[in-house]
């Protein structure tokens, strides 16, 4: 997708000759008019976070690893239109420079400031009610709001904490040069304790040590139960497809067991594998024994290639030599002493075994520590040795807000270690990289992984990682208030009746990302270091998954089950937020998904709440070459369903009535105007079904019709104008 620049004219111009959003119901004369009424959020906030989207390392979303963040600046135009009073040229002009740069200058910035504070007796107070990887509190302490988050994930709340909370204490205080020392030093100490476990980290093969080996790929071999013989358990053999190289691991049956060499290949190999369909069950190649249900405790992880640099460019792919690896008795000592020094455990936190969601799991993968290998858990201990031991040297010599901070932003090492360095890192032909592991939203097994040398010049290394770091702080300024965050649940608000001016908040989608899930597998080791700093918040091994507000089978035992307390509990989180929102205030929520299920929920959490939608935002805020839309039809375009407190009873609808309001707002031609600006046809579809879904919410019931035959009768009004649109009808994860 690419959504179309501006050309030529003034901003002002533009803004005022482009086709606004279809409003959903109108204001009454106790609601006080906003910016965002204008409709003008959809064009605005989505050019700006669709260029956002590539702009990697400039803001803090680079520094801590968290899942389904939006673009600082589609947030900062959506708070802004949100709390903005004033329509006219002037602030319509400011939301178009807001949403720019993900950098602004501070005349624009304090314009903005400027602006919201004319209005309000006091600073607009804003709430977040699932504060998340907490872009929403960033951008609205940035326009000088007094913001209020929670979350019920104490790793979101670890990240808002650090972010926006230790970062203020510091500000003006040679804040970058520290960070950069001692993340340095970290990675001296770091270098030196993992040498003996890299015997090829300054093995120079007669080459020069710039091309050291930095990466191993490992697989698995399993022992026959039969006939004895062992076979490799390998799915991905490719090492390269880059620019026809053509390189892949080729499997040979020899006597007793199976081996492997690198060869240049036709693109079209067929390649030899033990695995039979899509069952888990491998095949013997030596006698046809059937193994059935494959634990990779039984198996042995196998170094097959390592990778250098190649003369020039890209990469090189060698024969694993003699002494590659160290024996694994001193890894197990280095282990040992390092835990021992520290005076903590493995992770013993435990995987949920959750077929489609947490694969691993199923495959003998147990805990939170059985996810890398021998070597890679070693690396990780050292690194939380290293950053422990910069901790207590910053409190001696600098302050304990000082070592507080800095090594909050530096336990993002952490982070990187865990996604990028762990028996769930897969190596990618198609550019010779490494893969993250936690990308979501589900969390694959893989029978074949990279391993990388994180001190080493190569893939995910962690002194690259220390440069997003500081060039990530760097983004955070000085907020003119405090930041309030807590650790609590959306369906039951600490805040006292009429409270905010504003709530601005983006909720898990249904069933697309079990949050808790992935946040266990990064939180259960920063805890280690962590525990220190705020024992509070890291005193569990794992995050507190109890009020998570998904849609989960696993949890709930069935799929209409999962459906009804995700309905029920979304209906808590609009209730509490109807009731901590003053009555003039406006509720941004932000929402999609691709079933007819998640859309339900929506509609069953407004209904019975005092809010009435008033317009629906699309926001094209995902770039369509993320990891997970390059194999699938994910849904591109999420929604901000704009929402007032009423007094006014609702009225029951007739069918007709919704299909009428349909038909309507596709004769504007309100889908041409968005894919004329750069949306794909299934997203400007998605757009006009939400509004559809709004009037649906807003009706007390639909008299003869139940909510799913209103919802397909949108469906079959919109495909008359984009005839591949689809609302998938399925059960809940």
């Amino acid at each position: 997708m690419t959504i179309k620049t501006r050309t030529g004219g003034s901003a002002a111009y533009q803004l005022h000759n482009r086709q606004s959003c279809p409003t959903v119901a109108s204001l009454t004369s106790s609601h006080s008019k906003r910016l965002i009424d204008d409709g003008l959020l959809h064009y605005e906030a989505s050019i700006a976070g669709f260029a956002e989207r590539y702009c990697r390392g400039e803001t803090s979303h680079t520094i801590h690893v968290w899942w389904a963040r939006r673009p600082h600046t589609a947030m900062r135009a959506l708070v802004f239109a949100s709390l903005c009073k004033k329509s006219d040229t002037q602030t319509e002009k400011l939301l178009h420079e807001l949403g720019l740069s993900t950098s602004l200058s501070d005349r624009i910035i304090n314009q903005a400031r400027d602006c919201l504070k004319s209005q309000y007796e006091r600073p607009p107070k804003v709430l977040d009610m699932f504060g998340g990887g907490g872009t929403i509190p960033f951008e609205a302490l940035n326009l000088g709001a007094s913001m209020y988050s929670i979350d019920s994930n104490e790793l979101s709340v670890f990240i808002q904490k650090c972010n926006l909370v230790y970062s203020q204490s510091l500000q003006n205080k040679n804040l970058q040069q520290i960070l950069q020392q001692s993340g340095e030093k970290v990675l001296r100490q770091l270098r030196r304790e993992t040498n003996p476990l890299y015997p090829c980290r300054d093995l120079d093969f007669k080459l020069g040590k710039e091309r050291a080996v930095f990466g191993y790929i490992w697989s698995y071999s399993i022992q026959c139960q039969a006939c004895g013989y062992r076979y490799y358990l390998i799915k991905r053999p490719w090492l390269s497809k880059k620019k026809s190289k053509n390189i892949a691991l080729i499997i040979h049956d020899a006597n007793e067991q199976q081996t492997v060499s690198i060869q240049q290949v036709s693109k079209d190999n067929q390649f030899q594998t033990a695995w039979s369909g899509k069952k888990g069950i491998t095949h013997c190649p030596k006698c046809g024994y059937l193994s059935k249900k494959i634990d990779i405790r039984n198996c042995k992880d196998e170094l097959l290639a390592m990778i250098r640099p190649a003369v020039g460019r890209g990469k090189e792919f060698i024969k694993v030599i003699a002494g590659a690896l160290p024996e694994d008795e001193l890894i197990k000592e280095i282990e040992a002493n390092a835990l021992a020094y520290l005076g903590i455990n493995l992770p013993e936190s435990e995987l949920p075994v959750w077929s489609g969601i947490v694969n691993p799991a199923l495959y003998g993968i147990k805990t939170h520590s059985d996810f890398m290998n021998a070597r890679q858990r070693t690396v990780m201990i050292l690194l939380i040795k290293a950053l422990h031991d910069e901790f207590i040297c910053l409190q001696e010599n600098k302050s304990k807000e000082t070592a507080i901070y800095i090594i909050s932003l530096l336990a993002s090492m952490i982070d990187q270690v865990v996604d990028w360095n762990c028996r769930l890192s897969m190596w990618i032909p198609q550019n010779e990289q490494v893969g993250r592991a936690f990308c979501g939203p589900g969390i694959s097994m893989l029978w074949d992984y990279a391993e990388i040398d994180p001190i080493s010049s190569g893939p995910s290394n962690l002194n690259d990682k220390l440069k997003r770091i500081i060039k990530g702080s760097a983004y955070i300024k000085s907020f003119p208030n405090k930041a309030i965050i807590h650790n609590a649940y959306a369906q039951d608000l600490p805040f006292e009746d009429n409270y905010f001016d504003g709530i601005v908040t983006d909720p898990p989608y249904y069933d697309n990302i079990y949050y808790s899930a992935l946040a266990d597998f990064f939180f259960s080791w920063k805890r280690l270091l962590l525990q220190k700093i705020d024992p509070d918040l890291f005193q569990s091994q794992s995050t507190d998954d109890s009020q998570e507000l998904v849609a989960s089978t696993k949890r709930h035992g069935t799929a209409s089950k999962a459906h009804s307390v995700y309905c029920d509990q979304l209906r808590l989180a609009i209730s509490e937020a109807a009731r901590v929102l003053k009555p003039d205030g406006v509720f941004s929520f932000i929402y999609s998904h691709s079933s007819l299920n998640g859309w339900e929920a929506l509609i069953h959490a407004y209904r019975p709440s005092t809010l009435i939608i008033t317009s629906v935002q699309p926001l094209s805020i995902e770039r369509k070459q993320r990891p997970r839309a390059m194999t699938s039809q994910a849904v591109n375009t999420c929604l901000c369903f704009v929402a007032r407190k009423s007094i006014s009873e609702k009225h029951n609808y007739f069918l007709r009535k919704i299909g009428n309001e349909m038909k309507s707002i596709c004769a504007t031609g309100y889908i041409g105007n968005l894919i004329d600006w750069g949306w794909n046809e299934y997203d400007a579809a998605l757009a006009v079904f939400a509004h559809g879904v709004a009037l649906i919410a807003n009706a007390m019931k639909i008299n003869d019709a139940s909510d799913i035959e209103s919802m397909i009768l949108i469906e079959q009004i919109i495909k008359e104008k984009v005839s591949s649109f689809k609302i998938v009808k399925r059960k809940s994860l």
